[in-house]
C-alpha cells in the first residue's frame, strides 16, 4: 500500500486535499471500510499525516484512502 505525508488543507464530507511536503496537494475520497469516520476529517485540518492510500476507480479523480496516521509535528 502506498503513503504520503503532509497537512490536509480542506475537508468536506468524506473527501479531502492534502498538501505534500513538496508543495503538491492531492485529492482523497475515504473508502468504504476505511479506518477512519468522516466526521473524524475536520480534527486533522493542517494537521500532520500520512495517508495509506490506493488509486481509486479510473472514472474518479484522486486517490482513496484507507487510513490516516497523525504525525508528530
Amino acid at each position: 500500500m502506498q503513503s504520503i505525508a503532509g497537512t490536509l488543507l480542506i475537508v468536506q464530507e468524506e473527501r479531502f486535499q492534502l498538501l505534500d511536503r513538496d508543495g503538491v496537494g492531492h485529492f482523497f475520497l475515504l473508502g468504504h471500510g476505511s479506518a477512519i469516520e468522516p466526521d473524524q476529517l475536520p480534527a486533522l485540518l493542517h494537521r500532520p499525516v500520512r495517508v495509506f492510500y490506493r488509486k481509486a476507480p479510473k472514472n474518479i479523480i484522486g486517490r482513496t484512502a484507507v487510513s490516516i496516521d497523525l504525525l508528530e509535528s
